[in-house]
């Protein structure tokens, strides 16, 4: 059974891995062909380089699916699975042997969303506005609890946003001079965009006189503040959401509470990162049965059609639960897993039908 083990492990290993990077290199190629040409060829090839972990997140699950179906399939066409059949080594013995390898490369999935992507995310938005889009004042950094951003000779600490209120909860904004030293402050507890300028609610004002280095503070009820960010500018605060780990995002979800703040679209990020984690092996149970019965047909070019069948359908209804989660129709633990267990039922009823 070792030798049997090591050759089947070999076999789909070896099937996993030219998926994997086979559909990598599919994903990044079509990405540099059908990016808008606002951007050099450099600029494509560095951005999409950037985006190489997040591609192999995306296809790990079809890599499991067709590693799964053209493995099985192989060992069935030459009847080796006959053989181990014979044997008394059904086929429940060769998916323990294929599971443990699925299993690690969905926890590598994992590692990869919470270790990995958020640092490839921050390099990449750093290329983003410094390079592409010249900005070199630019900084943005959201952290658990805090959010700071830098333009021209502001810099901004916002502990919440609300982007669908336009919004923010607790703001702190600082003006530099050209040399860059600190000539006013403004904390506010709230700060609302009314047509062309932000509207400061219950704060302080403190200029810091340069020529006797004291600080001059006033409060105020209400003040406002013209400056050239709108909420479209910090509505790009959800898309660096994306650079926090798993711990800081739980963190920052809990602190919206808090405030007041809509946070589903927010919780329903946090689950998918668990849920797309756990679909490769969705894929790998729902593949065995298709590889095993048809197999024997020899016919591995319509077992394929049948993997981007089942992966396209799979994305369909994974996408469209995902928006209904954004959307509020659907509670965020449901839209991010209700298509996994649709399909992992499927696969079930699929393996206890399945004869060998």
């Amino acid at each position: 059974m070792q030798i049997l083990a090591r050759y089947i492990t070999g076999a789909y290993f070896r099937n996993l891995v030219l998926s994997t990077s086979g559909l990598v290199v599919l994903f990044f190629f079509q990405s540099v062909i059908t990016q808008i040409n606002d951007y050099t060829l450099a600029q494509k090839v560095i951005m999409n380089l950037y985006d190489l972990p997040g591609m192999w997140v995306m296809v790990a699950p079809p890599a499991v699916l067709m590693a799964t179906i053209l493995t099985l399939s192989a060992l069935s066409k030459t009847n080796e699975l006959v053989a181990c059949y014979s044997i008394g080594i059904g086929i429940q013995q060769v998916m323990s042997v294929l599971f443990p390898i699925v299993f690690v490369f969905s926890c590598l999935s994992l590692v990869m969303q919470d270790r990995i992507l958020p640092a490839v995310n921050e390099k990449k938005s750093l290329f983003y506005w410094k390079e592409i889009k010249k900005r070199q004042d630019f900084y943005l950094d959201v952290k658990q609890e805090k959010i700071w951003y830098r333009s021209n000779r502001y810099i901004y600490h916002l502990r919440n946003f609300d982007p669908e209120h336009g919004r923010i909860v607790g703001i702190g904004v600082y003006e530099f001079d050209d040399a860059f030293n600190l000539k006013e402050e403004l904390q506010a507890e709230e700060a609302v965009f009314k047509g062309d300028s932000w509207e400061l609610r219950k704060g302080r004002k403190t200029n810091f006189n340069p020529k006797t280095g004291f600080p001059e503070s006033e409060s105020f009820v209400s003040r406002s503040l013209t400056i050239r960010e709108t909420p479209k500018d910090f509505k790009m605060i959800e898309k660096e959401v994306d650079r926090l780990r798993i711990k800081d995002l739980i963190r920052f979800i809990r602190s919206n509470r808090e405030s007041g703040i809509d946070s589903k679209g927010l919780e329903v990020k946090l689950q998918s990162r668990f849920s797309m984690s756990f679909i490769p092996l969705i894929m790998f149970f729902l593949a065995i049965p298709f590889a095993v019965s048809r197999g024997r047909e020899g016919r591995t070019g319509k077992d394929l059609v049948i993997a981007f069948a089942i992966t396209f359908f799979y994305w369909l209804s994974y996408s469209i639960s995902m928006s209904l989660g954004q959307n509020g129709a659907l509670p965020p633990a449901a839209a991010a897993w209700a298509p996994s267990v649709i399909f992992g039922f499927l696969a079930l009823y699929l393996l206890r039908r399945m004869k060998v």
